[in-house]
């Protein structure tokens, strides 16, 4: 026998409102239940409308507020309400930092048992228009025969009803109606799940998913869409890597790192930081806190198409790169031959295996840097343990796993934490990245 959905109560209830969680909701108790309520600060009184249920905890969503906090601003975006791209427009800008900083250091207080020498100050940059990557989801409705194309609604099942964002970069945010009118005219306007675009610094450039075969009619709109538009369009009838473009004078996607006179070129599916500015300030940072010189020779892991290791082979003698991914490799090294980089060496390596007896892990180094997905980098840590490397950086995306892996390099294998900080990648969401320093004792 099937279990009956439990049906949520429809009467608002009151709650007081106590702290954030990890992703920016406000946190309250409700008959000695926690429950997250969206669009609720600390501090505040809230009446809130629940909209699911589980067995240890509520999540609800605030529709009136009593007493503001002070920490609370008026949204910029009209649809910040139901689109889920952002989820902290409402939080002031100093806040948010404070809120991702706190985050990091709990994290590495309750988790790794760990405080660094020095807090680095906070990293930021503007907060508007900064995304120059995003995937966009593509939804027909038929009864409006209206097309939508945008981030996913704040409970995830629909895409949210948008003609415009603030946080993509302007060339991007500007294409979000236009995509809306062509894929509304094209006879597989049901089988387009979604767009993926990229800002290269020539032009806009975007991947079209589609589900079933294109007609000509269809080739046609695109051809002209991507003419009018000034963009590079390509299409993906199924995995990664049947992306193909569209136009046959197709050129490289490339941007620059101005401090260092490096050119980068990728493809458009390529993993490449959301946030240029900010990438060139962590860039910076990186190179400032490792305090490299001519005889220096580094080690960077998860170095995807060289994002790191480009600027790290400008300030050192020697830098060899690995990452699991050949196509991003064989793009770094595209990357070092375009700049004229001689001193640095790629190899491909899935970084959760045993590589004690790989060639390039044989070599000395006096640096590491590490900048893993996720999930963390705990498989190779033993590997950096036994190197002969005095100097540890790890750029993280992930707090949790940060303090999971830091517990292991101080309590287990020595290292001490020099200096720890947070950059604000993702403005207007909850998303912590940090960056955190080792030395040996």
């Amino acid at each position: 026998m099937t279990r009956r959905r439990q049906r949520l109560p429809q009467e608002p209830i009151e709650l007081d409102i106590t702290d954030l969680s990890h992703d920016g909701r406000g946190i309250a108790r409700h008959h000695d239940k926690v429950v997250f309520v969206q669009n609720a600060l600390p501090g505040e009184k809230v009446t809130a409308k629940l909209n699911r249920r589980t067995r240890h905890f509520d999540e609800a969503t605030a529709e009136t507020i009593e007493n503001h906090s002070p920490d609370r601003v008026d949204p910029l975006c009209e649809f910040y309400d139901r689109c889920n791209g952002c989820t902290m427009m409402h939080v002031s800008d100093d806040k948010q930092i404070e809120f991702k900083f706190n985050t990091l250091k709990s994290n590495l207080e309750k988790m790794a048992e760990v405080q660094p020498n020095t807090w680095l100050p906070h990293l930021s940059d503007r907060h508007w228009y900064y995304r120059r990557r995003a995937r966009l989801s593509v939804k027909w409705v038929p009864g409006k025969d209206k097309v939508l194309v945008g981030f996913r609604e704040k409970n995830g099942r629909f895409v949210a009803d948008m003609d415009n964002c603030l946080v993509l970069e302007k060339p991007l945010a500007n294409l979000i109606k236009p995509l809306q009118e062509l894929v509304l005219k094209m006879s597989i306007k049901t089988h387009i799940p979604q767009v993926e675009c990229a800002l290269s610094e020539q032009q806009p450039a975007l991947i079209m998913r589609h589900m079933r075969a294109l007609s000509d009619d269809d080739v046609g709109l695109l051809k002209q869409f991507a003419k009018d538009h000034n963009i590079q369009l390509f299409l993906q009838s199924k995995g990664p890597d049947t992306v193909i473009p569209l136009q046959s004078d197709y050129q490289a996607l490339s941007f620059m790192l101005p401090q260092e006179n490096l050119r980068y070129e990728f493809l458009p599916n390529d993993f490449i930081q959301v946030n240029q500015a900010m990438n060139e300030k962590m860039i910076a940072r990186v190179l400032s806190t490792m305090e490299l010189n001519s005889d220096a020779k580094v080690l960077d892991l998860f170095c995807g198409l060289g994002n790191f290791t480009l600027p790290l082979a400008r300030h050192s003698h020697q830098v060899t790169g690995v990452e699991g991914d050949q196509q991003l490799v064989e793009r770094a090294r595209h990357n070092a031959t375009l700049n004229g980089l001689n001193n640095v060496e790629f190899f491909t390596a899935d970084l959760t295996k045993d590589h004690s007896q790989s060639s390039w892990l044989q070599q000395d180094y006096s640096h590491v840097l590490i900048d893993p997905p996720r999930s963390g980098a705990w498989d190779i840590l033993p590997l950096i343990a036994q190197s002969s490397a005095d100097t540890l950086v790890y750029v993280s995306c992930h707090p949790a796993s940060l303090a999971r892996d830091s517990k292991r390099l101080v309590h287990e294998f020595g290292f001490n934490m020099q200096a720890a900080g947070v950059m604000d990648m993702f403005p207007h969401t909850s998303h912590v990245e940090s960056m955190a320093v080792f030395k040996r004792h």
